[in-house]
């Protein structure tokens, strides 16, 4: 398998709750009849397995050392679970799809592998109808792009185009509305990174969503719009030293700018956050002084305009990596040590008007503050990791954007040691599902609170092999 750097590719598949800016809030599930899926070496340590929370059911077939399970995901019907493990043959991760109602009877979906072919990563199509996956299927060492329905596993069809000599796809993901993928690969000219797409209704030639790039330029990270119109994405495709941000229009214009001009020498956008209503993006850029990264907004119907959205900064200060647009498409949160440098708390800017609000304040000495946050699918408010009542033990809170500064501790008290890690607010905005290792340390266990019980949460998990610990979870 070729040695390329994909770290980026897990991050969706397996729903990681940290360090990435999200397109509108950190809601899944529905209350009390939601599917929650965790991946744990419960049953033999340092074997990862899927478990059903609801029945403690082991999902795929029962996998020995030194075998394993990847990525993985639940479908939106909540039916089934589709999963990356080398249980065929260990060391070959391929992909299959088990339902929920049938533990360990599963299906794999993956064509043929070349030999040293691997699955590496893949997103459900949103329909229902199957996945596209990225494999080195055909070649070894050649990552590629396929579709495979699920009523004709086996039998993948190839959506990226014929690749340069060590050309590969590295990132890709499919519309809202299930009619296309878009794709970054360095297809037509090697390490140049370009953007394309494909139909998956009637797969055909792949075509460029922007101008071809010469050597030195190339697409860095892309993100679609919710309402399937379009795509915008990170490039130094106007000039080789500068990232800025353009959006393509799916049958309409390509590739135009939509960020505002960056100071120069230096100023690049870092990462950027679509509105769920796919009216705006929110980016992170060292737009006016170099070094210094801030956040700003711009309407897609206005590019190049963009609002800044955090306060003055300190001296030293930054916006940190942790920033999300509610779900109502109306503000933003986000992490900064903009009052304070180095303690890292919790702002929000509601963009009609740009009134920004310190939410988090009368941090302990010596604390970090915020680690992560998500929005309560309401729009009603967040919750967040933190160490805000002792230095170094990060637990779990809840805010109310009504009273900013009151918070609610959501998890029961922690020993000195324990921390919680990951968190994920159910869709009907009453509970939270997280990882800590609360109970016994260092085991790291899953556990559910409902906002009405704060400080009392049910351990999700069974029970688990010495060394075992969850290490992922998905709640549909």
């Amino acid at each position: 398998m070729k040695t390329r750097n994909l770290a980026w590719l897990a991050l969706p598949m397996m729903l990681l709750l940290s360090g990435c800016p999200s397109d509108g809030g950190g809601g899944v599930g529905e209350g009390s009849a939601a599917a929650i899926v965790y991946r744990a070496d419960q049953t033999i340590d340092t074997v990862p397995e899927l478990f059903l929370a609801s029945s403690g059911a082991k999902l795929n077939p029962a996998l020995t050392l030194p075998t394993a399970v990847q990525a993985f995901a639940i479908t939106s019907d909540k039916s089934a679970v589709v999963y990356i493990a080398d249980q065929t043959t260990p060391g070959v991760f391929e992909l299959y799809r088990v339902n929920l109602t049938a533990p360990g009877a599963s299906t794999k979906l993956n064509g043929a592998l070349a030999s040293g072919g691997d699955v590496q990563s893949f997103k459900l199509i949103p329909d229902g109808s199957g996945v596209v996956y990225l494999a080195d299927e055909t070649t070894d060492s050649v990552n590629e792009l396929y579709r495979v329905l699920f009523s004709n596993p086996t039998n993948s069809a190839k959506l990226n185009g014929s690749l340069i000599t060590n050309g590969n796809v590295l990132d890709f993901d499919v519309t809202s509305n299930s009619a296309r993928v878009v794709y970054l690969a360095d297809q037509d000219i090697d390490t140049v990174v370009e953007l394309y797409q494909n139909s998956l209704s009637s797969i055909g030639v792949p075509t460029k969503l922007h101008s071809s790039y010469a050597a030195g330029r190339s697409v860095t990270v892309f993100k679609l719009l919710l309402n399937s119109s379009g795509v915008l994405y990170a490039a130094n495709q106007t000039t080789s030293t500068v990232v800025e941000l353009y959006e393509s229009v799916f049958g309409g214009t390509l590739g135009a700018t939509v960020s505002h001009s960056l100071v120069i020498p230096g100023g690049n956008v870092l990462d950027f956050a679509v509105s769920p209503d796919s009216t705006s993006v929110v980016y992170r850029a060292d737009q006016e002084t170099d070094g210094v990264n801030e956040l700003y907004r711009v309407a897609l119907t206005s590019p190049t305009n963009s609002a800044k959205l955090n306060g003055p900064l300190v001296v030293n200060g930054d916006v940190d990596t942790h920033y999300v647009v509610t779900p109502d498409s109306a503000s933003v949160v986000y992490v900064a040590d903009q009052t304070v440098d180095g303690q890292l708390e919790l702002y929000r800017t509601v963009f009609s008007g740009l009134a920004n609000t310190r939410l988090l304040n009368g941090l302990i000495t010596g604390s970090e503050a915020v680690f992560d946050v998500v929005t309560i699918p309401d729009s009603s408010g967040v919750v967040y990791i933190a160490d805000q009542d002792s230095a170094g033990t990060r637990e779990l809170y809840r805010m109310s954007f009504s009273a900013p500064g009151a918070t609610t501790k959501l998890n029961p008290i922690l020993a000195s040691g324990r921390r919680v890690d990951s968190v994920l607010v159910t869709s009907d905005s009453a509970s939270v599902v997280y990882q800590a290792n609360q109970t016994s340390a260092p085991a790291v266990e899953l556990y559910r609170v409902f906002f009405s019980s704060a400080g009392t949460s049910t351990t999700l998990n069974g029970t688990l092999v010495s060394g075992g610990n969850v290490e992922a979870f998905a709640v549909r």
